[in-house]
């Protein structure tokens, strides 16, 4: 018989990860069949390997073959939020709903990791300048659509093309505003011409507005997509299900079918996933960490972000754009208790600006503001405001969302401020009242892969999602600045500059960021940490499989 040895023909102790492809395969297959742990100890002695080592590969193998997806099953995924403006037009994606069905359906040039690098995903290559102001983008070739056909550079410049322009309706057309103009070297090469350098053009096209669709494509009743799934049902405010594309070029896809709806209300999209309903929901409540713990079969998924809560305030319209009524509210609100008590530690102090500890760029020299309400008051008699009720619109858009609202009425009350809180369902919230006139309403935001893509989207004056309508040209030319900036010290002044301007000036109270804290069941693999959303930064779609299929 002979001997066993380990990939470097060494016999000995060694471990699963020093064995050969086509040996890691015939074991996991004979594990597959019903191979026990002494058969395959025995087989492996017998050729010469160590009892060590026998136990070792078989752990190894056995762990290998519990981590390998299974085709087949079902998933049922609950979001918190649906509406008539549910879509699958990836431009004017909005909600976390949107995004997780994006993954579903498409694909984009590069794929975020978990660790917020990217890799090529529709694209094979990816190659800068020297100054990082043209990009070439080399496309694979073997990549089909839900149709039949087969993509290539005119998709692509299809996509990009949309995103551009003064009458483009993309969410997302901020992040690549200084794209010039876009060759075609070939029918699978496109290269990009920036008017200003930027190094983080990758990152940006890896965010879920960017997914890549059919040259042509202008109704999306369906989505003709390149990725896992293909549409089965999609009903805006309803739900939406997918099942497997066999020629995705990814090979991912394992489920029989994805379905994925909406449940506004926290409390029974819990009791959905406890009762075993659903298998994954969003945004457990900090409150129900325990009982889900000790629920049988359930796990919580968390994932720790730069995501945020915030009170917008309106800078157009008043009360909102009074300065001083701005900063009384910024002073009465209690950050600790809102981080302690109503997240129950899944989170961090928020400090009026969206760039928290999780970004590269965060300031730490940016001084936090804390409780004080005598200068609360100070400011607040300056407003002139008064007894004027001050009306803020809530719904539990993340988990605090109402609760910030609430702390923030109880402290203000202590230095006269008549502080109403409005609630609202979060069912159409984003189409109905998020950035529709009203003086004050909540937000969250999800944590995007840089500072400056964070703050180009929700602050560059140009940007279709500036919530807070302020406006400033020196934040807007330092923002595109910064993009070109090598010099370290320098980059770390231009960053913490724009983060002060937003704490002082901008029109956010921004009190917590938090962690993504999902439910799923155990049977559910596949997860994804990606810190960018809910469901590990909705990248796991294509990843989900489920271990009792």
């Amino acid at each position: 018989m002979k001997t066993y040895k380990n990939s470097r023909g060494v016999v000995g102790n060694f471990s699963y990860d020093d064995l050969r492809p086509h040996e890691k395969e015939g074991l996991i297959t004979a594990i597959k069949k019903g191979a026990t742990r002494r058969e395959v100890m025995g087989w492996m002695m017998a050729a010469g390997a160590t009892v060590a080592t026998a136990g070792s590969v078989f752990t190894g193998a056995s762990a290998a073959f519990a981590a390998t997806p299974k085709r087949g099953g079902k998933i049922i995924a609950a979001g918190d939020q649906h509406g008539p403006k549910d879509t699958l037009d990836p431009i004017l994606n909005t909600a976390a709903i949107d995004y997780f069905r994006g993954r579903m359906f498409y694909n984009k040039l590069v794929r975020l990791k978990d660790d917020l690098s990217w890799e090529p995903d529709i694209a094979s290559e990816v190659i800068p300048n020297a100054d990082a102001t043209n990009w070439t983008f080399k496309l694979r070739k073997d990549i089909e659509w839900h149709n039949g056909k087969t993509l290539d550079a005119d998709d692509v410049i299809y996509t990009l093309e949309r995103h551009l322009g003064k009458d483009t309706k993309s969410n997302g057309k901020a992040l690549v505003s200084m794209i010039k103009d876009i060759h075609k070297v070939n029918k699978h090469e496109i290269m990009l011409h920036l008017d200003s350098p930027n190094a983080d053009l990758p990152m940006a096209l890896g965010t879920f507005h960017f997914s890549v669709v059919q040259n042509g494509v202008d109704k999306f009743d369906t989505a003709i997509g390149t990725g896992p799934y293909k549409v089965k049902e999609f009903k805006p405010g309803v739900r939406t299900i997918g099942v497997p594309f066999a020629n995705c070029f990814s090979g991912a896809g394992y489920l029989d079918e994805i379905e994925h709806y909406g449940i506004g209300d926290p409390n029974a999209r819990l009791a959905a996933f406890l009762n075993g309903d659903v298998d994954m929901m969003v945004n457990v409540d900090p409150k129900a960490i325990p009982e889900v713990e000790k629920a049988e079969g359930k796990d919580i998924w968390t994932v720790e972000s730069g995501r945020y809560l915030s009170i917008v305030c309106h800078q157009g319209v008043d009360p909102s754009n009074n300065r001083d009524l701005i900063r009384a509210m910024q002073l009465c609100i209690n950050r600790k208790r809102i981080v302690k008590g109503d997240l129950k530690g899944m989170g961090s102090l928020g400090n009026d600006q969206p760039i928290g500890s999780a970004y590269f760029d965060h300031s730490k020299d940016l001084e936090q503001r804390p409780l004080d309400l005598e200068k609360a008051k100070y400011h607040f008699n300056k407003s002139g405001v008064g007894n004027t009720e001050v009306e803020i619109i809530a719904a539990e858009v993340a988990p605090g969302a109402v609760a910030q609202c609430e702390n923030l009425q109880r402290e203000a009350k202590k230095i006269g401020m008549n502080l109403r809180v409005k609630k609202v369902t979060t069912d159409g919230y984003w189409g109905a009242v998020w950035m529709q006139g009203s003086p004050f309403n909540v937000t969250t935001w999800n944590m995007r892969p840089t500072a400056n893509i964070m703050l180009t989207l929700a602050y560059a004056s140009s940007s279709k999602w500036n919530e807070t309508f302020w406006k400033s040209d020196k934040f807007d030319n330092d923002l595109v600045a910064v993009r070109g900036v090598t010099d370290a010290g320098k980059r770390k002044q231009m960053y913490h500059d724009l983060q002060e301007d937003i704490n002082m000036n901008g029109g956010s109270i921004t009190p917590a960021h938090l962690n993504y804290t999902d439910g799923a069941a155990s049977y559910v693999k596949g997860l994804t940490f990606c810190p960018l959303n809910n469901f590990g930064g909705a990248e796991s779609p294509p990843y989900l499989w489920r271990s009792d299929a």
